[in-house]
C-alpha cells in the first residue's frame, strides 16, 4: 500500500475515493466530498489517498486546531473488500507519522461512536468496540469526556461520540483545562460553531 496526494489520482480513482467515503460514513457526518477535497488542495485540510497498485482503497482527512496544536482526524476508512487486511493500520501507523512531521503539533484526536448510547442493537456496539479497540490497540486512549455531542453536519441534531488522543509530540493526553480547551477548539475551529453555542456553552461552562 502507498499513501499519495490527491495531486497524484486519476479521475476514476478520486471517484472511487468518493465511493468509500460515501460508503463508511452516514450522510449526517459527512462534510461535502468536493470541499475536503477543495480544501485540501487550498492546504486548509491534509487528505490522505492510500491505494493498492493503482486501487483506490483507502481515505482519511484532517485539519489542524491551531489553538491546541492538535490534529483532528475528521475522516478514516478503507475500501468494505479490504477491510480486515490490514491497510486500515498502514494507513493510521501512517497518519501518527505525519502528524509527527507537522510543525507545532502535538498530538492526534479522533471522534468515535459510543458503544453505550441507547437504544442501539447488540451487533451495532459490537462493531463500536472492535472500532475503539482498533485504536486503543495502536496506543490511543480515550479522553475523559462525558456527554460529548457533535452537530450533524447535513439535516438537524446531534450524535453522542467517544474522543480518542494519541500523542505525536507530547506524551501525555492532556487533563483540566487543556482538556476543555481541546473540546472548545473541536466546536469552534472543526465545527465552526460560535462561542455562544449551546453545546460550546455545555462542554466549556461558559
Amino acid at each position: 500500500m502507498r499513501v499519495t496526494a490527491l495531486s497524484d489520482l486519476r479521475p476514476p480513482q478520486v471517484r472511487a475515493v468518493e465511493e468509500i467515503y460515501l460508503e463508511a460514513f452516514p450522510s449526517g457526518e459527512r462534510m461535502p466530498f468536493d470541499e475536503i477535497l477543495s480544501d485540501a488542495n487550498n492546504g486548509v485540510r491534509v487528505a490522505y489517498f492510500a491505494l493498492d497498485e493503482d486501487t483506490a482503497i483507502g481515505f482519511a482527512s484532517a485539519c489542524v486546531l491551531q489553538s491546541v496544536q492538535t490534529f483532528f482526524l475528521e475522516y478514516i476508512a478503507i475500501s468494505r473488500s479490504q477491510r480486515g487486511s490490514g491497510f486500515g493500520g498502514e494507513l493510521w501507523r501512517h497518519i501518527c507519522a505525519d502528524a509527527q512531521l507537522h510543525q507545532n503539533v502535538s498530538a492526534i484526536v479522533l471522534e468515535v461512536e459510543d458503544p453505550d448510547e441507547p437504544d442501539i442493537d447488540p451487533g451495532t456496539a459490537a462493531d463500536r468496540r472492535r472500532r475503539i479497540s482498533f485504536y486503543t490497540d495502536r496506543g490511543a486512549r480515550v479522553l475523559p469526556i462525558t456527554d460529548y455531542r457533535v452537530p450533524l453536519l447535513q439535516g438537524d441534531g446531534e450524535l453522542p461520540m467517544l474522543l480518542l488522543w494519541t500523542p505525536a509530540a507530547r506524551s501525555q493526553p492532556p487533563t483540566g483545562d487543556e482538556l476543555v480547551d481541546l473540546v472548545r477548539a473541536l466546536y469552534e475551529e472543526g465545527y465552526d460553531l460560535l462561542p455562544s453555542h449551546p453545546l460550546v456553552i455545555a462542554a466549556t461552562g461558559k
